[in-house]
Formats: C-alpha cells, structure tokens, sequence
C-alpha cells in the first residue's frame, strides 16, 4: 500500500490518549488546530513525537490554512498509522476487522488504490460522479470531488456516531451512540471509546420499522431508502411483508424483520437460517441480542449488513458471508448468493 508521509503533528497522538473516554475523535480535548492547520504555512521544521515526522504538504500554501489538500490531511493519519483506523484501502494499521473497510481513490490523483480495492468496490474518494441512486438528494459532489469531510464533520461532533454529519444534504439525520454499557435507545452500542472493528460495534433499533443509519445514507442514494408503500421502495406501508400485487422493488432497510410472517411470495426470509449461521452480517436489534433465535425476532437488516461504508474488494462493497471460516472485511470466503442466504431460505 502507498503511505504518505504523516504531515500532523505529534499532538495527534496525545489527542489520542486523551480520548479514552470521550467516546470518538476530534471533538473537545482531543481538537488540536495544529494538528490540521498551519497559519502562516512558514513552518521550517517538523516535529516529532514517538519517531513521527510531520513536515507541512508539498504545493501550498493550501485553502484554509490545512497542512495539505484535505483528504490527504485525513489519511496522513487514517492510513497505516498505529494511533487512528486505518480507512484507506487495505487495513495496516490497527488491528481487526474494520465494521466501515477501506476506501478506494479516483484515477488522476497522486494516490494509489491497493490490490482489489477499486472505484466499483466502494466510496471513492476525489470522484465526482454522483452516487448510486442519487435521486432527489441535496448532495452533489463540489468540483474536488468526494472528500472526507462530505460524511464526517471534521471538528467533531460529541453526539454523532464516528462524528458524521448532520448538517447540509444530512440536516436532521441524527445517529446516537452508547459507549460501553448498551442504551437500546441509541441507534448504535460501541463497546469501547476507541471502537471501530466488528466485534466492538453493534447497531440497535429504537424505533421499529426505522433505521437512522439508513436514514443517514438517504441523503446521498435516495432512491434506495424509503418506507414501505413509498413509489420508490414497494410493498407495504406498516411494516406488512408485500403481497404479489404489491410487491418490493427495492429492497427494505428497516420496515421488515428477518422471518417476519407475512402472505409474501416476494420476499420470504427465515429467522432460523439466520440464526444457524455462526458468521453473521450485522443487523439492527430492539433487544439488544442480535442472534435470531427464537426469542430474539426483532432483527431487522438495513445498509450495515450488506455494504461495508467504506468499501472492501467485493463489488460495491458487498460482504459475502456464507455463515463458516474465517471473517474478513470481504466476508468469510462466500460468493454473492452467500449474502442473501443469510437471510433467505430459496436455493442451495
């Protein structure tokens, strides 16, 4: 994988160790302006902290006073440092499997994409297509293309999950976390400060028949979110699986319950098939168990268990997850079908 050069200042680090139990990055005593910023852009040295060098970026002075241009702000620490996820690409960075993957970048920029980690496979940073499904959406990518800071409010904000936005094409799409000890109703459970791998974060559902993740992800593929009964989504208002005579066409991401019952012939899902999947995708849970068993028949799929954020090296960022072997962030070594028997009993 290509590394830049770390271009922030050592604080980052103690920024780090302060935030053990802040809950997320970039907000409060963990906001360091130097970190990202440089007023005069004369800096005639770097400076150093644990072995890190921090020289400012080639090409400036850059627009508000950044260091560097601002993805690359981002990734001089987002990308196989041992202090920050890694969100770029291949993870080397910190340890574990990532619940978000790894980004890719457009052609024509001075990155390089790893190995399986192309434009198709996920969020691609510097382009300037309009996303998937982009509908109605307020978002429209500015000349740059796609940065970091269209999802993630770079100050931070205490009360967002992984600090994403709720300003702009976001206004109103709040997603609450709890850190530590489950709040079933936050949207999300982290359970550590420094969370960000599979087995540390799980999603709840406080509202039935809804998903603030999803939400969230409206702002940009709008077409792809909706309640049921919606033009664009299909089947029913309420929650009600879909009869033939109306049936989904797209699929939901919060209105119906793995094995929820139903006259469905178009969408027929079953919670033991979930259940008796040792790997499991990521789904939403009122109780807090995300199991499928028997008394746990509230798990509700929506964007997280299909699509890892960021991407991976599966078209789209699709997670192909058979239910055996070993986890990556690309699944467990499945193939497509994999993904969708997760849930649906139809095939072999």
């Amino acid at each position: 994988m290509k590394r830049l050069t770390l271009l922030l200042t050592g604080a980052m680090m103690v920024g780090v160790v302060a935030l053990a139990a802040a809950g997320d990055f970039h907000v409060g005593t963990s906001l360091v302006c130097s970190d990202c910023h440089v007023a005069h852009y004369s800096q005639s040295h770097g400076a150093t902290l644990g072995g890190i060098f921090t020289p400012l970026g080639a090409g400036g002075p850059f627009n508000n006073l950044l260091r560097d241009d601002d993805n690359k702000v981002c990734l001089a620490c987002h990308n196989g440092s041992s202090f920050a996820p890694d969100v770029f690409g291949a993870n080397g960075g910190t340890t574990g499997i990532r619940q978000a993957g790894g980004l890719n970048v457009a052609s024509g920029h001075n990155l390089s994409n790893d190995p399986g980690y192309d434009e198709i496979n996920g969020h691609t940073l510097y382009s300037t297509a309009l996303p998937p499904g982009h509908g109605t959406s307020a978002y429209t990518p500015s000349a740059d293309g796609l940065r970091c800071i269209d999802c993630h409010a770079q100050h931070g904000s205490a009360a967002q999950y992984r600090n994403l936005l709720n300003r702009g094409a976001f206004t109103g799409d709040t997603l609450t976390y709890a850190v530590g000890v489950n709040d079933l109703t936050k949207d999300v459970y982290e359970r550590s400060a420094a969370a960000y791998t599979i087995d540390q974060v799980d999603f709840n559902e406080p509202s039935p028949r809804r998903s603030a993740y999803g939400k969230w992800c409206q702002a940009c593929h709008q077409d792809f979110h909706g309640q049921g009964g919606d033009a664009n989504m299909g089947g029913l208002a309420g929650g009600v699986t879909s009869t033939n005579a109306t049936p989904w066409k797209r699929h939901p991401t919060a209105d119906v319950n793995i094995g929820e019952s139903g006259s469905s012939a178009t969408f027929i899902s079953s919670l033991s098939q979930f259940a008796s999947r040792t790997n499991k995708v990521k789904v939403m849970d009122s109780q807090g168990l995300w199991t499928g068993s028997s008394t746990d028949n509230t798990v509700t799929p929506s964007c997280m268990s299909c699509h890892k954020a960021h991407g991976n090296t599966n078209g789209f960022g699709l997670i192909f997850m058979n239910g055996t072997g070993t986890v990556t962030e690309q699944g467990d070594g499945g193939v497509y079908k994999d993904l969708c028997r997760q849930c649906h009993s139809e095939g072999a």
